[in-house]
């Protein structure tokens, strides 16, 4: 009898070795690979089944910051693969990453160019244990962003890889995040963090469900979001010809750093484009009086939207729109990946990764590995209803016509410039 118990004991200390168990709170915070991700919340979904495709079955735990809202802060941690893709050096290891998208794309880039930390979650025994899919929470209490503090599960870190929507110039002038960041870096900081495009992201015009507006014009969309524009009888519907019903317009922003706001901005006001441009509209009001809120996350600006029958907004392409909204159609062309990738929807940008100089070691090596796969086809997740491939990176081809299922390779780049059209189209 004692010898079975000898082997029991020696068979769950080598099954313990082996990586294949769940990770639970101490193993996540403990585990060997550390990688601090601050950035995208359009993207963070898509990071996170990146991460989890190259994980040992039953190792993934999930954590987040509780309650939801106005605090996204994440950690998934799992036992990477004993096998490729994943490389050598970390098989088989215990990694976490936290990922930050509270703020949005700017804190990412931003943090690494002024060298300054900004919190991450915390994940240790009190937060709760719950098999993946499931999130297990953990309490922050108090956060604000604007000073980029609170109490609870939250600590000051170190960002090791910035995850933006578009590349680090962009976060320049109105759309720099300040706040705890305080004042832009000196001029071309922001510009020389070294970085890799990664796959690219379809946004869209988001209006209330009760709209009647089916397509407008990229110039009706510019007058909108600068204030020009005030009443939704100022705007043509496209299949018509005719102005839409009277309604006061609501615009939902996003915050100044948030990768959605830019591209709203840049898009439609050709912000940091070295040509004129106007400002986009703040809250409280426009500047003929309509209303404009700002929200810090895109769960809240997608609440806002519904929740207005005028309201309308900038928001990553989702598929079914969110509840109580959806997507209008620019100059006659529906927003969607497969329109992107074919060059006729051009509201889409390609992400970017920042990594912070003298990142080195295992956490390194994952950082590198995450963003290979964020540039090749077959890393992207098929079920992204925004992202697809950029062509030319990792021996992406596009194959014509576009194919409506899967992650489509776009027929051209923006070669990393978010102000250029696509370049090389077939």
């Amino acid at each position: 009898m004692k010898n079975l118990k000898i082997c029991a004991a020696v068979s769950v200390v080598l099954m313990s070795s082996s990586g294949a168990f769940a990770l639970n709170q101490a193993d996540t915070a403990n585990a060997t690979i550390q990688l601090v991700a601050a950035g995208a919340s359009a993207a963070r979904d898509t990071f996170q089944a990146e991460f989890t495709a190259n994980c040992q079955a039953g190792t993934v735990n999930l954590y987040r910051a509780l309650p939801t809202a106005n605090q996204d802060f994440r950690a998934y941690s799992c036992t990477l693969l004993n096998a490729a893709p994943v490389p050598v050096a970390i098989r088989n290891t215990n990694a976490t990453v936290y990922y930050r998208a509270e703020g949005g794309s700017g804190w990412g880039p931003g943090s690494i160019a002024k060298n300054q930390q900004i919190k991450r979650l915390v994940v240790d025994g009190t937060c709760t244990l719950v098999a993946a899919p499931g999130f297990g929470d953990c309490g922050v209490t108090g956060y604000t962003l604007a000073a980029d503090g609170g109490t609870g599960h939250v600590v000051a870190a170190t960002t090791d890889l910035g995850v933006s929507d578009e590349e680090p110039a962009m976060y320049r002038g109105e759309n720099w995040v300040g706040l705890a960041l305080g004042s832009e870096p000196a001029p071309g900081v922001l510009e020389a963090l070294a970085r890799s495009t990664g796959f690219a992201q379809t946004f869209g015009i988001l209006v209330n469900a009760a709209n009647p507006a089916t397509s407008i014009s990229a110039q009706d969309a510019a007058s909108i979001y600068q204030g020009t524009y005030f009443d939704w009888n100022q705007v043509q519907e496209q299949t018509t010809g005719n102005a839409l019903p009277a309604q006061t317009i609501t615009v939902c922003r996003r915050e100044n750093g948030s990768g959605t706001q830019v591209s709203a901005a840049v898009r439609f006001l050709h912000q940091n484009c070295g040509t004129s441009s106007e400002g986009f509209v703040v809250q409280p009001a426009g500047p003929n009086g309509n209303p404009v809120v700002e929200n810090t996350t895109t769960t809240t600006l997608e609440t806002c939207v519904a929740g207005a029958a005028g309201a309308i907004g900038p928001n990553i392409f989702k598929n079914p729109a969110p509840a109580g909204t959806k997507y209008l159609s620019i100059d006659g062309v529906a927003p969607s990946k497969v329109n992107a990738a074919r060059g006729t929807y051009d509201y889409w940008f390609e992400s970017s990764f920042s990594k912070r100089p003298g990142l080195a070691g295992n956490a390194n090596a994952l950082a590198d590995f995450l963003i290979a796969r964020a540039r090749a086809v077959a890393g992207i997740p098929g079920t992204s209803a925004s992202a697809f491939a950029v062509p030319g990176l990792s021996g992406n081809s596009p194959v014509l016509p576009v194919a409506a299922a899967g992650t489509p390779v776009g027929i051209g780049t923006k070669g990393g410039n978010s102000c250029k059209t696509a370049l090389g189209q077939l």
